[in-house]
Parts: C-alpha cells; sequence; structure tokens
C-alpha cells in the first residue's frame, strides 16, 4: 500500500467512530509496506468487536461490489490508495 491518501466513498458512522478506523487502517499500512487484505479485514473486525460490541463484518480488497443491510450509522466504505475497506455492523 504505497500510496496511503484516504479517499471516503460512503459513510454515516459517528466521527469517533469513522476516525478510529481510518487510523487503525493507517496504523497498520505503516507498520507494513505489505498488508494483507485479508489479515487487515480480520484484525479491524476483531478491533471494532472488541471495542464497540459485536458484530461488525469487514471486507478489504479491489474490485468488488457489495450489498449489505447494517445498523444505522454503523457502515464506512473508503479508500486507502487503491485497496478499498468496506465495514459495517450487521446486528
Amino acid at each position: 500500500m504505497s500510496d496511503r491518501r484516504i479517499r471516503i466513498e460512503k459513510c454515516n458512522l459517528p466521527e469517533d467512530l469513522k476516525l478510529k478506523a481510518i487510523e487503525y487502517v493507517q496504523m497498520k499500512a505503516e507498520k507494513s509496506s505489505k498488508v494483507l487484505d485479508f489479515e487487515l479485514a480480520k484484525d479491524l473486525k476483531r478491533s471494532f468487536d472488541e471495542t464497540f460490541h459485536p458484530t461488525w463484518q469487514c471486507v478489504v480488497g479491489k474490485n468488488f461490489g457489495s450489498e449489505i443491510g447494517f445498523e444505522e450509522c454503523h457502515m464506512i466504505y473508503f479508500y486507502l490508495g487503491s485497496t478499498a475497506i468496506l465495514l459495517w455492523k450487521a446486528g
């Protein structure tokens, strides 16, 4: 993830949760130049489950589409460079 620009596509998270998600992803990217998508998804989901109560879901990758159901005010879809991150709370 050499390009570390953040581009938010859609977000209805409260500001504090939005910042936590973005900061977490940036921190992981800074620690390793080659963050694997599945590891980032697993770690981000686990962090949000522990901090903000289950049941968070996360998809990280490139060139994917989605149709999801989520709790009101509990979804963010953003890019770090060319990597898409979709995080939402279901249930």
